[in-house]
């Protein structure tokens, strides 16, 4: 398995070789909801970040990209939890989502990063690898300008067990080069 994914990976690196035009890179910001899920002790929340998008072939982009968010009070028979903070600092592989391409660009991404719960009320701070994956909506406003809407169901692990969330957001992505 892993040589066919070494296999993989070289001949995705000599078709951008072979298509050497200029990196398509962007940069742009998202906002929107963070829902727990099947966790009692927190409620709905928002999240917002900064992330790049760098084309590698064009229906494939890189995003790193960080983000802070912030889960609501939460309670659990009859006791009330406060809300934790979650933070990543991550990088997902976008398949399709085409920069520079106008009109409605649907995509799936995957993604891994270091993901941050901290809650000041009780102490808790924990970083791990988490992952995420999720749908999305891309609409090409311009030749340098995208609107995203995505869905990313997040996996953070904890040392004991995981909590898990999705992220419903909106962004704005635009392209400094390559265009």
């Amino acid at each position: 398995m892993r040589r066919i994914l070494v296999i993989l990976g070289l001949m995705l690196f000599s078709v951008s070789m072979v298509n050497a035009e200029t990196p398509k890179i962007g940069v742009g910001a998202f906002g929107g909801m963070n829902m727990p899920i099947v966790q009692a002790d927190q409620s709905n929340g928002s999240v917002f970040g900064l992330k790049a998008k760098v084309k590698i072939i064009p229906v494939l982009l890189l995003e790193p990209n960080i983000s802070f968010g912030k889960w609501g009070d939460g309670e659990n028979e009859g006791i009330e939890f406060p809300g934790s903070k979650i933070s990543s600092l991550g990088i997902d592989a976008v398949l399709g989502n085409s920069p520079g391409v106008i009109g409605v660009k649907p995509f799936f991404l995957v993604g891994a990063g270091i993901y941050t719960v901290k809650n000041d009320d009780t102490g808790y701070d924990e970083s791990k690898l988490g992952y995420c994956a999720g749908l999305g909506l891309g609409i090409g406003v311009g030749p340098k300008m995208d609107i995203d809407i995505t869905g990313k169901a997040v996996l953070a692990a904890q040392e004991k067990g995981s909590k898990k969330a999705v992220f419903i957001t909106a962004g704005l992505t635009y392209y400094l080069m390559g265009m």
